[in-house]
């Protein structure tokens, strides 16, 4: 019975990386010639680039969604965040495009989105104190549930750079 070596499937996820090699045993596929010369020596990338923490956030763009709770409680607050012409406390401030003006910015204890610059309540929030750019928070993010008067995680709730 011949096998046939149809490739290797990579997976990765996060820092670690899978590879499942798919082989066909017996039947039709098995008897044709699928690959000729095919050799792969490498399957490689270059690392991506560090952020220098203390340089500027270089975008100017910002788009917040989820796909869970998040967007069912705080709707209103989701969409595109422009980056505003001044800082509050040494970092950049972002300002919703549309609706309700609702404004992105850091406190001492995290980012935070909110009616007004500056104040401590708020339907979005991120604890995280180490970015000095929002979007480089890789999780984290939780809303608020006026429902219950709680802030819950959202795994769904990202803050991405646009542009």
């Amino acid at each position: 019975m011949r096998m046939v070596h149809l490739g290797v499937l990579l997976l990765l996820a996060g820092t670690h990386a899978i590879a499942i090699t798919i082989t066909i045993e017996g039947g039709d596929l098995a008897n044709q010639e699928i690959f000729t010369n095919t050799k792969v020596d490498a399957l490689e990338g270059s690392l991506p680039p560090l952020h220098n923490l203390t340089s500027s956030c270089s975008c100017d763009k910002l788009l917040l969604s989820s796909l869970g709770p998040a967007a069912i409680f705080q709707p209103k607050v989701m969409g595109i965040y422009t980056r505003s012409y001044t800082s509050y406390n040494q970092h950049h401030s972002y300002r919703q495009n549309y609706g309700a003006d609702y404004r992105l910015y850091q406190l001492s204890s995290g980012w935070l989105v909110g009616d007004k610059r500056g104040a401590n309540t708020g339907y979005v929030h991120n604890p995280d104190t180490s970015q000095t750019c929002p979007y480089l928070i890789q999780s984290g993010w939780l809303y608020y549930n006026s429902v219950y008067g709680v802030w819950y995680p959202d795994t769904t709730l990202v803050l991405r750079c646009i542009q």
